[in-house]
């Protein structure tokens, strides 16, 4: 094999991404469960921002009464920023011209990209829900991209963690105060009716301080143990989880259930667990550029290189998606 011609290349490259692919579907991911997926524009992040509309009604007391017209509100400025992940290999001359099989080479390594491309979006959803907690915030928090600075660097929107406890309370743009997280829990019915009701009579606020609806539809825990209580609590038929057999089993198919094996927050002593909405429109991991695979000859040595890249980000545009128990308190 002296060299590789150009439709040879084009082959490679067409059997590498039909690997990729496939390997990638292999096994079934949980951050296009959890998050929105977007197609995010052609840009290097995203921004928008929050009309919170003219406010309250006016109730009429008198015939021909004026309309009072007011000016929209804005709220708060939601950013994404989409990060580049990327990798490669260099096969040398000698390797491609000696060996018989290179498509089959490039097909397995292009299988094992299809497994880290996985990998890389699991492990960024999750670290919303793994670093949420995080007084100094995270990197994925952070939109800032070319252009544009996100004010809130590593926390969200508001400048507070995705999960804040009742000493730190974040406020509305109307001033009322709110927490999303409680500490020291562990999975119980009685917590999980605890942050049931945090949810739906206390946080079921917008950012006028007006009550809307607001009302989880996903139990989200940590593989293992976890999932096991979790399955014991809102789908036992025979009573009360923990007491009599004969009494009401008031949490019965009250939410779904999802357990997500790179959920770590807490392990071990309150190992976290949230309640909320999945595929929320304000909960988004945006999808910037699908797996780019290129194979090319290196004229410097005469080798080939093989390589990979892929963009996507999140954009978090309302805490009230999803709430926590456990995990840590910081």
């Amino acid at each position: 094999m002296a060299g590789l011609r150009a439709d040879q290349q084009a082959l490679y490259l067409q059997d590498m991404y039909k690997a990729e692919r496939e390997s990638y579907l292999e096994s079934p991911t949980k951050y296009d469960k959890v998050f929105k997926v977007v197609t995010a524009k052609a840009a290097a992040g995203d921004k928008s921002t929050q009309i919170l509309g003219a406010g309250a009604l006016t109730r009429h007391t008198a015939e021909n009464q004026d309309v009072n017209f007011k000016s929209p509100v804005e709220g708060w400025s939601f950013y994404a920023k989409y990060h580049t992940f990327s990798d490669g290999i260099n096969l040398t001359k000698e390797a491609v011209e000696d060996t018989t099989k290179l498509g089959n080479l490039l097909k397995d390594l292009a299988g094992t990209w299809g497994t880290s491309v996985r990998v890389e979006k699991e492990t960024m959803g999750s670290d919303v829900f793994n670093r949420g907690g995080d007084l100094l915030g995270e990197w994925v928090f952070n939109g800032s991209h070319t252009g544009q600075a996100d004010p809130s660097g590593d926390m969200i929107y508001d400048s507070e963690p995705l999960f804040n406890l009742t000493g730190n309370t974040r406020s509305t743009k109307d001033g009322g105060t709110y927490y999303n997280s409680i500490a020291a829990l562990t999975l119980s019915a009685a917590n999980f009716e605890t942050l049931y009701n945090l949810i739906t009579t206390t946080n079921n606020r917008d950012e006028r301080d007006r009550r809307i609806t607001l009302k989880p539809d996903t139990l989200l825990t940590q593989s293992g143990a976890e999932c096991f209580k979790a399955d014991r609590i809102i789908n036992s038929t025979n009573g009360m989880p923990g007491g009599q057999l004969n009494d009401l089993n008031p949490y019965y198919k009250k939410v779904g259930l999802m357990d997500w094996d790179y959920l770590s927050d807490g392990a071990g002593t309150y190992p976290a667990f949230y309640l909320g909405n999945k595929s929320h429109k304000d909960f988004q991991f945006h999808e910037r550029q699908m797996p780019e695979i290129r194979f090319f000859r290196d004229e410097t040595n005469l080798g080939y290189k093989a390589s990979i890249n892929v963009r996507f980000g999140v954009m978090i545009k309302n805490w009230r998606v999803w709430h926590r128990g456990g995990g840590t308190a910081a």
